[in-house]
Order: C-alpha cells, then sequence, then structure tokens
C-alpha cells in the first residue's frame, strides 16, 4: 500500500502518467479583439529564431500547417495574407521536493472483561522529482506588413505553456498546439487552461503519419 501511495505526487506531477495534460493559453490581439481572418485566408508557417533541432522544427510547421488547414485556411501561397511564425522550447528543470502523508489505521478490539483501542498514526514520506516548463508563442504577422520589415509587429501573438515531470517536448508540444489553436487569433483577456487528455481525437491529427 505505501508504494501506491508514494507513487501519488508523480501521477499528479508527472503529466506523462495523468489522464489529462494541464496547457495555459495567453493571446494578445493588437486591436484588442479577436482578429477577424476569413475562412479562406492564405497563411504561411515561419520558424521564429534559429532552433537548435531543424527536424523537429520541420515536424512542428507540419503541425501548425495540419491545423490551419483544418480551420479552412490555405497555407501553401507565395503571397500569403498572413504569416505565422512559431518558436518553442523547454527548461532545464527545477527539483520540487514535498510529503506525501501516509495515514496507518487504528482498531478497536472488544475483550469480555475490557477492551484494546489503538488510534494508528500517520507517516510523511519525503519526495523529490523535476519539474520542466514547456512552451509555445506564435506570431500572427499582417502578410504586407512582414514582406515590408521583418520586424513589423504581430496582430496577434499566442503564449502556451505547460508544466511536468515529461521532458518530451516533442510529444508535449502536441497537446500545446491543439490548446492553442482552441484560441486561435483571440484576445483572450486572461489566462484561459486547457485540459487535454491523452486519448483526445484532437491529437490524431498531429499523430497520423
Amino acid at each position: 500500500m505505501k508504494g501506491c501511495l508514494f507513487s501519488l505526487p508523480l501521477l499528479f506531477l508527472s503529466l506523462g502518467c495523468a489522464a489529462s495534460y494541464s496547457v495555459t493559453v495567453n493571446g494578445y490581439s493588437a486591436s484588442g479583439q479577436a482578429v477577424q481572418i476569413p475562412r479562406a485566408a492564405s497563411i504561411s508557417v515561419v520558424a521564429d529564431g534559429n532552433v537548435p533541432n531543424p527536424i523537429l522544427e520541420r515536424e512542428v510547421a507540419a503541425k501548425i500547417k495540419k491545423l490551419l488547414a483544418e480551420q479552412g485556411y490555405n497555407t501553401g501561397a507565395e503571397q500569403p495574407d498572413y504569416y505565422l511564425r512559431f518558436d518553442y522550447g523547454i527548461d532545464a528543470g527545477r527539483t520540487v521536493t514535498d510529503v506525501i502523508p501516509v495515514h496507518h489505521p487504528g482498531y478497536y478490539r472488544p475483550y469480555p472483561y475490557s477492551s484494546w483501542r489503538w488510534y494508528g498514526y500517520t507517516t510523511y514520506i519525503p519526495y523529490s522529482e523535476v519539474l520542466h516548463t514547456r512552451w509555445l508563442t506564435l506570431k500572427l504577422m499582417d502578410g504586407k506588413d512582414y514582406r515590408a520589415s521583418r520586424s513589423a509587429e504581430p496582430v496577434w501573438i499566442g503564449e502556451v505553456a505547460s508544466a511536468g515531470m515529461s521532458s518530451d517536448l516533442r510529444e508535449i508540444i502536441n497537446y500545446m498546439l491543439i490548446a492553442a489553436f482552441e484560441h486561435f487569433a483571440e484576445d483572450t483577456r486572461r489566462q484561459i487552461t486547457e485540459y487535454i487528455s491523452r486519448d483526445d481525437e484532437r491529437l490524431w491529427l498531429l499523430t497520423e503519419e
């Protein structure tokens, strides 16, 4: 029983074992309102900066294109209406230390001339794990402005983050992308938390070959 109780923090803190992933999303619009993008608009996907893994970069770009196409946008135009820049990463992690209370129940035994009562006790099991913060940033740029100047101000920025024990950014990026596109081009006005289960059907689009 102790072994099961000891694994509880891993279930709550390690998203790799959890039933769902918690992802936060914050959307910012330059106008303060949702960006009105026509469904037939063209959007080109561009990596934002020098990423350390160009292979993963291409994977992420392909997944973003799938999500854009799913929403009806054209991702193959040479002179697109918009550019969607993306960047992502993961920190080195920080150690989380805590204790788990484990209660050992008491019992009561009556006898003919007396009784025996044991009230039980509680022990505390320490544990420590490394907690990682994974992040994704999307920047939507007006096509004409971006072609005129690469430093043009975005019309929308989406900031996405997820914290947990898993350092597998290649897997976690799927959950962050799903959460991001639930609020694509929206001004959320506050941080929104999305809970995405491991068997969410929306993930199929990103994991199918």
